[in-house]
């Protein structure tokens, strides 16, 4: 075989290669499908209108997200960092201290509903059933959002201004 036979050869691989990346690339997963399963928090990033951080779950939250093929989803982040309580079960919730309540109410949130996904601006839409902040009980809100390989990283830009970008690793 000559040199401009191994240079062509080459070529029309490297051609062929590429079309099969692009037809791979365009047969990728709509939002929605790729949004389905159980997602580890990675990171909870919260700014106020003017620049500041804040630090609500602390310096190592821990969370988890599930949204599953019929809609539904529920999503619990928390402080790694709170402490006990001075009861010894659960059984006793009803005798914890106003502080204890207090840190608990102010490091966690737990909420839970309904989803759906827009492709075309990337953004999900969650119908809020039930949360530990009341205040979302019944409440539309939207989400922008994006998925990379394993990652998933929902932000909120609230009308007051601020952000609060929250990143998930899909669990395994």
């Amino acid at each position: 075989m000559n040199r401009a036979s191994i240079v062509g050869i080459f070529g029309m691989a490297m051609l062929a290669w590429g079309l099969i990346s692009q037809i791979a690339m365009s047969q990728q997963k709509p939002l929605r499908e790729q949004l389905v399963g159980t997602w580890a928090l990675v990171s909870w990033d919260q700014r106020n209108a003017d620049g500041t951080t804040v630090q609500r779950f602390g310096a190592n939250p821990m969370g988890i997200a599930f949204f599953d093929t019929t809609g539904h989803y529920i999503i619990t982040v928390m402080r790694t960092d709170r402490a006990k309580y001075a009861i010894d079960n659960f059984g006793q919730i009803a005798q914890a201290t106003a502080e204890e309540n207090k840190a608990t109410a102010q490091g966690t949130i737990t909420y839970f509903g309904t989803y759906s996904v827009n492709e075309l601006d990337r953004t999900i839409a969650i119908h809020v059933e039930g949360s530990s902040f009341p205040n979302w009980n019944g409440t539309d809100q939207q989400r922008l959002f994006e998925i990379t390989q394993d990652e998933l990283r929902l932000t909120v830009r609230p009308p007051r201004g601020g952000s609060v970008d929250v990143l998930w690793k899909r669990a395994k």
